[in-house]
């Protein structure tokens, strides 16, 4: 697989929810990862297919720069998250919290990782993208499509 058999993936998809990794390995280039989660990202960007996070993605993301007390980086994090083109934020309601409680219930998943595909349930997204290799077997709906699979 690779860069071309993402792209091909990600066509087929009208709503992907993106799990917090995703943006993570974007703003760290990290080596293996970034290549693709670009590829993710550009299919958002140019509106191919819609994209969905939760605040909890925010949360995750400024945690790195606040546990360094970098401001800037916080803020400038923040900015580039939340004006993302065609990415929908999703936040924590009862609604949400009872769908997350029933995941984590139903799976096993770590809270976190609960909200996150309980919102890609409530939104009616057709995938979730993400790395997390213990949602596998777990989270049969949406499907997943896992970067490491593309690498």
């Amino acid at each position: 697989m690779g860069v071309e058999e993402l792209r091909q993936t990600l066509s087929g998809h009208r709503l992907l929810l993106l799990d917090t990794m995703v943006f993570s390995y974007h703003l760290s280039a990290h080596p293996r990862y970034a290549p693709l989660s670009r590829v993710v990202l550009e299919a958002v960007e140019s509106g191919q297919v819609m994209g969905l996070t939760t605040t909890v993605t925010l949360a995750e993301i400024l945690s790195l720069p606040a546990k360094m007390s970098d401001r800037t980086t916080m803020l400038e994090y923040e900015i580039y998250l939340t004006h993302f083109p065609n990415l929908r934020w999703v936040t924590l309601d009862a609604a949400l919290a009872r769908e997350a409680a029933w995941v984590r219930g139903t799976t096993g998943l770590r809270l976190p990782d609960a909200v996150q595909v309980a919102a890609a349930r409530r939104a009616g997204a057709d995938g979730i993208v993400t790395n997390d290799r213990r949602w596998i077997g777990r989270v049969t709906t949406p499907p997943l499509v896992i970067l490491e699979e593309y690498v």
